[in-house]
């Protein structure tokens, strides 16, 4: 929104009049932030100007409904959702709460007069604007009633009004909503994860994925920025990366993804207004628009597509990664939670121990962190181990095994022990496509066979690929192993 609307102008001109003059800066100020995507401008960046100028737009409206040294004590904007998080979309909704200090039935008539040619203002202008009027005690009870108004709430930011009215409001919002039951919270997003990801097939290799709700897209990201704020006290990666959360190389993935998605989702929303689904029509679309060199549209295609799955790949494994430290931190007791309901008073079984490692929490866990500079050749039979045993490797251990794979060269395939361990992987029928996704999520697999490496993200326009090439070959071995009957005596 141009920075030069001014409340005094504004207030002077008729309401036909007034709402000519906004449509026709709306129009000004998207042609020229459109021009600033093509020319590249980072995905974040793009969408943080989108807010500032909303921000700009609300404030000058407000102050212009209002008479000359008028105020209104009891009432202030408040921006939530993602409109709160300061990072909107060119589709995206605004988001506004109009936070009042009496039940929103009781507000005066003017404030009541001010709050709907807002509105009107706002909707004739052509948004997709969700307002509410609530109370603080109203806000609380529809968040204990409501997860997605608890999450919505929870990014909630003052725009414009009484510091002391949104304080309280964010005090007892927080005291209320989040710390009272920090578990419930917990698992309410875990399980918003976990059924969001079955509706996609619990994969980020879709051929048409969604850029908000799929695997590993924003909202997985979203949900990590809400569970650590809940637990952690804190949405800085950097204060995660002090409390040994988060490794700097995941902060830097995680922000070059987070970047990565909001460009797509401005490309995608300048092409179809509020469209979250990148078809094949569009995956063509923004591979041109994004510059990508290659000669034909189909290699085009194929290169921005494994952009895109690896960084969604990246925030899938950070995100479970990060939910997994706090489950852990959960169950044990610790400073971030309380223990799961189910468990506690229950004698805690001892971890089971093998040579290098401790079985926990269906875990495995290094007993040091120099494993495998001792001896790399660790690096496969710790597969092998996670599939007698049934478990998967801990948060810790991925991080020494993504620390360690410049170990995996060719003297190191060449080792008669490790090809012994993955032949071993290998001869466990209906047990196989499991332990291989675990190497492949730890990024073992592809370097251990490059021949597998080479289909990593890898997009093939066939009928028959609903997936990438990974994603098809190991989708292939589940099936495989879904036919192998242990109770068989023949298998």
């Amino acid at each position: 929104m141009p920075h030069d609307l001014k409340a005094d102008h504004l207030r002077e001109l008729p309401p036909q009049e007034r709402l000519i003059y906004l449509k026709s800066k709306l129009k000004d100020w998207h042609g020229k932030l459109h021009k600033r995507h093509l020319a590249g401008e980072a995905g974040l960046a793009h969408a943080q100007a989108h807010s500032e100028a909303i921000d700009h737009l609300l404030r000058t409206l407000l102050l212009s409904l209002l008479k000359k040294d008028e105020e209104l004590g009891s009432l202030a904007l408040v921006a939530s959702g993602g409109y709160g998080r300061g990072i909107m979309n060119p589709g995206s909704d605004v988001d506004l709460l109009f936070l009042t200090s009496v039940p929103s039935g009781k507000v005066s008539k003017r404030v009541s007069e001010v709050i709907c040619e807002l509105q009107n203002t706002v909707w004739d202008l052509g948004f997709k604007f969700l307002p509410s009027t609530r109370s603080i005690t109203e806000c609380l009870n529809e968040a204990k009633l409501e997860p997605q108004s608890r999450t919505a709430l929870f990014d909630a930011r003052l725009l414009i009004g009484p510091q002391e009215l949104f304080q309280k409001f964010q005090d007892r919002f927080r005291r209320v909503c989040i710390e009272k039951d920090k578990e419930a919270f917990f698992e309410e997003r875990r399980s918003d994860i976990t059924s969001r990801h079955a509706k996609w097939s619990h994969t980020v290799f879709l051929q048409e994925p969604n850029i908000k709700d799929s695997p590993g897209t924003l909202r997985d990201y979203h949900n990590l920025e809400w569970i650590i704020d809940a637990e952690a006290g804190t949405r800085s990666m950097t204060e995660l990366i002090s409390k040994r959360i988060l490794s700097r190389l995941a902060r830097r993935e995680l922000k070059d993804a987070f970047n990565f998605l909001h460009r797509v989702r401005n490309a995608l929303h300048y092409h179809d207004k509020g469209n979250d689904i990148l078809t094949l029509r569009f995956q063509g679309v923004v591979a041109n628009e994004f510059g990508y060199p290659q000669k034909s549209i189909l290699r085009r295609i194929e290169c921005f597509m494994k952009d895109y799955y690896t960084h969604t790949r990246n925030v899938y494994n950070h995100t479970k990664s990060v939910f997994e430290i706090f489950e852990l931190q959960h169950d044990e007791g610790q400073q971030y939670g309380l223990r799961s309901k189910l468990t506690f008073g229950l004698i805690k079984k001892k971890p089971k121990s093998l040579d290098d490692y401790t079985i926990r929490d269906k875990r495995l866990f290094p007993r040091r962190k120099t494993i495998f500079e001792e001896n790399p050749n660790r690096l496969i039979r710790l597969f092998a181990y996670c599939q007698k045993y049934e478990v998967s490797p801990s948060p810790s251990l991925r991080k020494l095994i993504k620390a360690s794979w410049a170990f995996i060269d060719k003297s190191f395939r060449m080792r008669v022990e490790n090809r012994d361990a993955f032949r071993e992987i290998l001869e466990k029928k209906g047990q196989v496509a499991r332990t291989l996704r675990l190497m492949h999520r730890c990024g073992v697999l592809g370097r251990y066979l490059p021949e597998f490496g080479a289909l990593d993200c890898l997009v093939q326009h066939e009928f028959f690929h609903r997936y990438t090439a990974d994603e098809h070959t190991l989708r292939c071995i589940d099936q495989l192993d879904s036919l192998v009957d242990d109770e068989d005596p023949k298998h």
